[in-house]
């Protein structure tokens, strides 16, 4: 059919141009430097495997009382970023199974609250939850020293700082990521196979360990990469910690500075080279995996059935009320923490917010709608959201059908590559686009000077933001769109061209119209997700400065912001509560268009 191959022909073309090129130069850059690369990352700064690197990782301060003081070891930035990375991911991946299995497995009273509050951070405030973190370990005036010196009467001080207190917040951030990705996998798995495993004499303990948990793999598998895939990413954790110098020795810190630094005219391979080692670590972990879910073939749960659940006994009940509740809590503590900044007065020298208001909250946000910069960084947002998720509409639409109605290497490839985006990280899509948008302009401002100018990253950045958006959030659209082609049987397609309908009008007339919902659907978790994106908005999206014309987003400002001291802050946390808030009413909207309620798994 013309028009599969054209949608093949089309989905190659958009992630040829905006993806697979970007990233080609960037390798280009180290090549044309490959002797500073080798003289930079010879340097124990990039790796450092001495006894010097966990000479400070943990140890005892002598102070009254005595401070224990964990940080984390230092064995230089690639290596820090692998072991902060594979950290978050096999803690969240535990914890994770942990509360899956519980509300997946169990019926006891208050699961629903535990269900809702384990998906509380998926709710961003960047920089604001991760400034809540310090805040509750600040070794001075934190709320964790408060409780254990003030209210629990322990004779001990905790200082948690570097890459341990890194790895923390990430875990709390990413949480609910594993913990979606494996409920998922639990409530697939067949229940029969462990009704047969029962009455083969199994008990609970068993039939989880032989039956549950091995076909579970694959879901634990996606859960483990995408955390992974995250934590190596996240810049915001490392910004907020970065008063300690170990923190900012890892691969997203270093490329988010170098990168201010190119813009700043200062150009290095070196930047080039530690963006191209934080795609490949990304993209060969999402490859392995997905080879791996790719080869395995498992019993999953028949629609009509209900995964097979047990009652807890007096231990389990226990468990769940003070290991599983506590841990949920503790996770929603820091977004709960970053709101509290919107309605208190001041949160500085004292264990907990103060003077906390209504009021605070009311002139806070009315103070953002007055402020001109704030409303343009609101505007840009859902300028850009909109935007960004047309373009992942149209894109997504002609990939998914290529890759659902086509067959052969050419599908199977495109519909790789167009999953691909998940797993590069934001800071190298951004290094990547700017680099290479810089040189395109640069040598065709001799031949035509205004196209040239439209073209500048530093004059229009908002055509590379949204360009970047749309291709980093195109798997969620695709997806969706994907397994609702793979619901709709050929025949209806055959019937329409049989009656004169060409393939277009099909598309029109009957795809379109079934998979509306699946459209929509995946429509909003891009728009969720392009709303709330940190590493391209703080990279591309301040190219232009702060001014009338400012290209910022929200997340942008809230990252400048961040600087000014405790109003800053607190300005930071506001607008991320109108972030919030947007994110809220795409969902309100999009479910009542749907007329259902729909939720959705990274």
């Amino acid at each position: 059919m013309s028009f599969i191959k054209w949608s093949t022909g089309f989905g190659y073309a958009f992630l040829g141009l905006f993806l697979v090129l970007p990233l080609a130069f960037i390798f280009w850059q180290v090549l044309a430097g490959i002797g500073e690369v080798y003289a930079s990352i010879s340097d124990p700064f990039y790796i450092n495997l001495s006894p010097e690197a966990f000479r400070n990782a943990v140890y005892v301060r002598p102070t009254d009382p005595p401070t224990l003081v964990i940080r984390g070891p230092d064995m230089g930035v690639i290596l820090n970023s692998l072991w902060t990375a594979l950290l978050v991911a096999t803690l969240d991946t535990a914890l994770g199974f942990v509360l899956a299995y519980v509300l997946a497995k169990y019926v006891f009273p208050g699961r629903t609250l535990l269900g809702l509050l384990a998906t509380i951070p998926l709710i961003v405030m960047p920089f604001a939850t991760a400034y809540v973190v310090r805040k509750i370990l600040d070794p001075r005036w934190g709320t964790l020293n408060w409780l254990l010196t003030e209210v629990l009467g322990v004779p001990l001080r905790v200082e948690i700082s570097g890459l341990a207190a890194v790895v923390l917040v990430q875990t709390l951030m990413f949480l609910p990521i594993a913990y979606l990705n494996i409920y998922a996998a639990l409530t697939k798995v067949d229940p029969t196979l462990e009704e047969v495993a029962n009455n083969l004499g199994a008990d609970e303990r068993r039939a989880v360990r032989d039956v549950v948990l091995p076909l579970s793999l694959p879901g634990i598998a996606a859960a483990f990469v995408l955390v992974f895939i995250f934590a190596i990413d996240d810049v915001a954790a490392p910004i907020i910690f970065q008063d300690d110098p170990v923190a900012r020795k890892l691969l997203s810190y270093q490329v988010y500075s170098k990168f201010l630094d190119q813009v700043r005219g200062q150009i290095s391979p070196t930047a080039a080279f530690l963006a191209l080692i934080l795609l490949s670590i990304s993209v060969v972990a999402f490859l392995a995996v997905r080879k791996y879910v790719g080869l395995r073939q498992y019993a999953m749960l028949i629609r009509q059935l209900r995964p097979k659940s047990y009652a807890p006994g007096p231990l389990g009940k226990a468990a769940i009320y003070l290991l599983a509740f506590p841990l949920v809590i503790i996770a929603a503590a820091p977004l709960l923490g970053a709101l509290s900044l919107v309605f208190a007065d001041r949160w500085t020298t004292s264990p907990l917010p103060e003077g906390v208001s209504v009021a605070n909250a009311v002139e806070r946000v009315a103070g953002v709608f007055q402020n001109l910069l704030f409303v343009k960084g609101i505007l840009n947002t859902v300028y850009y959201g909109v935007a960004a998720t047309l373009i992942m509409i149209a894109v997504g639409i002609a990939i998914a059908i290529a890759a659902a109605r086509s067959k052969g290497p050419a599908a199977d490839a495109l519909d790789a590559l167009a999953t691909m985006p998940i797993a590069i990280p934001g800071l190298v899509i951004a290094y990547a686009y700017f680099l290479t948008s810089l040189e395109f302009s640069s040598a065709l401002r001799p031949l035509d000077p205004q196209l040239a100018s439209l073209l500048d990253p530093l004059t229009h950045p908002e055509i590379y933001l949204i360009i970047g958006y749309s291709v980093r959030k195109l798997p969620f659209v695709v997806r969706s769109i994907y397994a609702g082609m793979q619901q709709i049987h050929k025949s209806m397609e055959e019937v329409a061209m049989n009656l004169g309908q060409g393939y277009f009008g099909v598309v029109r007339k009957i795809l379109v119209p079934l998979l509306k919902t699946n459209i929509l659907s995946g429509a909003l978790i891009g728009f969720v997700y392009v709303t709330s994106e940190v590493s391209l908005s703080i990279t591309l999206g301040v190219l232009k400065g702060v001014g009338q014309d400012t290209a910022m987003p929200i997340t942008a400002f809230m990252r400048e912001r961040f600087g000014s001291g405790l109003y800053g802050v607190q300005d930071a946390a506001t607008l991320g509560l109108v972030l919030v808030l947007i994110q809220v009413a795409a969902i309100a909207l999009t479910t009542r268009v749907l007329k259902t309620r729909y939720g959705f798994v990274l």
